[in-house]
């Protein structure tokens, strides 16, 4: 990702993953139940989006359709690089342990992790 994104940014990135193209209004839309943002706000948030190289804009009638650039895995590999080089100084290990001790999981989740880490000790 070319410049940092902001949370806001990211709650309308999370709907254009979820459904894209759309349009300002789709997007105020799907987020009605969790923001009051007017949509002048959300386009504010597009355009930063687009000038970050996050998103394409396609002109349509009297409106934009917006869609996404990149895909959620490629944003969260490098968020997730950026957050565990600032917060963890690069070291994995102490950083899933600290969210596995903090998180809640469910039975399967549990299992998954086992699975997991049975794996990696393969030799």
């Amino acid at each position: 990702m070319p410049s940092k994104v902001s949370p806001a940014e990211w709650e309308v990135l999370n709907v254009l993953w979820d459904k894209s193209p759309a349009t300002v209004p789709e997007i105020c839309h799907a987020l009605a139940g969790e923001k009051d943002w007017h949509p002048k706000t959300v386009g504010t948030f597009l355009s930063r989006l687009v000038k970050k190289g996050m998103l394409n804009v396609k002109r349509e009638g009297k409106g934009n359709l917006y869609s996404p650039r990149k895909t959620r895995e490629q944003c969260l590999r490098v968020e997730s690089a950026s957050f565990l080089k600032r917060v963890f100084r690069g070291s994995f290990g102490p950083m899933l342990l600290h969210f596995v001790a903090q998180a809640e999981l469910s039975s399967y989740e549990i299992r998954e992790l086992e699975r997991v880490l049975k794996q990696k000790k393969k030799p």
